[in-house]
């Protein structure tokens, strides 16, 4: 082993340190990681480790650069580990909003009926805007999570003028299945 070997594996390592930093700032020049190149390295110094330094300056340089890759290929891994993780959880989690999406939807749809039918009779009547649907339906389905705990069965929501103005009822059947 020569001084120019570890000034070689040491200019390797910067090479491959830059490599891994344009992978994990997801450059679209690296899309995949450099692994293989990482595992030349561990496997060159791995051979180089083996062999006997002939100074003790030379020694000192290949631990310090040993040391060096350790600490990058430790962080490397982490990094590499946390983003695969975190694609698995934005998998994960796109999955669970496509199906509460789905299952939102057709309870959406009855309630923006019901909002829209709202809002034209306040506005034949000449009365105040509602509030934004979001909230109109999430009036609507705590006051039907109210009515459930209670026992009864809220087939639905219909709108109905009264003396005091428009409100929106819930159709309730007391017991019993829908």
């Amino acid at each position: 082993m020569s001084a120019d070997v570890v000034a070689q594996l040491d200019k390797w390592l910067d090479e491959l340190a830059r490599k891994w930093e344009r992978f994990l700032a997801r450059d679209p020049g690296a899309p995949v990681p450099p692994e293989r190149e990482r595992a030349l390295l561990q496997r060159r110094l791995l051979e180089i480790s083996r062999e006997e330094a002939p100074t003790v300056e030379e020694k000192f340089r290949l631990e310090r650069l040993m040391h060096r890759f350790a600490t990058h290929n430790a962080l490397w891994l982490r990094l590499l580990r946390e983003r695969e993780e975190a694609r698995a959880a934005s998998f994960t989690a796109k999955a669970a909003n496509v199906r509460s999406a789905a299952s939102v939807s057709t309870g959406d749809a009855e309630y923006r009926r019901v909002f829209v039918r709202y809002q034209a009779e306040l506005e034949k009547t000449g009365g105040m805007r509602p509030m934004s649907f979001e909230r109109f339906r999430d009036t609507l389905a705590q006051q039907k999570k109210q009515l459930e705990e209670q026992g009864a069965v809220v087939d639905g929501f219909e709108v109905v003028k009264e003396l005091s103005g428009v409100k929106v009822r819930a159709k309730v059947r007391r017991g019993g299945s829908k």
